[in-house]
């Protein structure tokens, strides 16, 4: 493996900081990445700089206010949001009170809300915030995305975190494992219940891009116990809509800019 380059060590300080860890010192810095205090301190001095990082009085250094800038950026001119945005508004129109619509995409081989959009008083609270990296292979809203990943990543996800897949109930095996997924697959959606949050049910289905990969999901999350059997059937066939729908528009948007080229 090659070394790491300057500027990759450099960014990967910010990554460092999390919910559970919010500020770090120079010197800590340093130890937890095996640099010398010198080079640490330089990279410091650019990230402030930049404003990636910002001095935490007392406690060292946090996050900067650029991450606050890009995160607007990002919101307002999100291409999937964009193309997303009047379909979620129509679909939510359908939906009970207190369901709550979210876009998600992989991230760091994880699954990471973009966009979430509440119905009524949104008593469907999902843990899928927007921001906040969740496992995929629990839920309905990571599962249909990795149903549809390649082969090789399906083999190492279930290879690393075979403990947790088992407890999630994907499987007692690598061939049950990868049954499940071929199924949510072939059904097009998937519908899972309690596996985030007690109490709520969450069904997902695929956005395809351009390139027929997918990268994204749709989901409704709601009050299970307010769903009946009919009702779940609509809102599958809802959620299987509005995500067709999503990615016919991202094929239309990526055949129109290659048209441009």
């Amino acid at each position: 493996m090659a070394k790491p380059s300057s500027a990759e060590r450099m960014l990967s300080i910010p990554r460092l900081f999390t919910e559970q860890r919010p500020s770090w010192t120079v010197e800590e810095v340093a130890a937890e990445l095996g640099l010398p205090v010198s080079t640490t301190y330089r990279y410091f001095q650019s990230l402030l700089r930049f404003e990636y990082l910002d001095e935490a009085p007392g406690q060292g250094y946090c996050l900067g206010p650029a991450f606050i800038e890009y995160e607007r950026i990002i919101r307002v001119t999100d291409p999937l949001a964009k193309v997303a945005g009047p379909i979620l508004t129509t679909l939510g129109k359908t939906l009970p009170p207190g369901s709550t619509l979210i876009l998600c995409q992989v991230y760091r081989r994880k699954v990471m809300c973009i966009h979430e959009q509440s119905v009524g008083n949104g008593l469907a609270h999902t843990s899928y915030e927007r921001g906040r990296p969740m496992p995929l292979y629990r839920g309905a809203t990571s599962k249909v995305i990795l149903a549809h990943q390649p082969w090789r990543t399906q083999k190492r996800e279930y290879e690393q975190n075979q403990a947790e897949i088992q407890a999630a109930g994907m499987g007692h095996d690598w061939k049950s494992f990868s049954a499940g997924l071929r199924n949510i697959r072939k059904l097009g959606y998937c519908v899972s219940r309690g596996e985030v949050d007690e109490g709520r049910m969450g069904i997902a289905a695929p956005i395809f891009n351009g390139t027929n990969h997918v990268a994204h999901s749709l989901s409704i999350v709601t009050l299970d116990q307010k769903i009946s059997t009919d009702a779940e059937g609509r809102l599958i066939t809802d959620v299987v809509n509005a995500a067709t729908c999503i990615s016919k528009k991202l094929s239309i948007s990526v055949a129109s800019d290659t048209t441009t080229l």
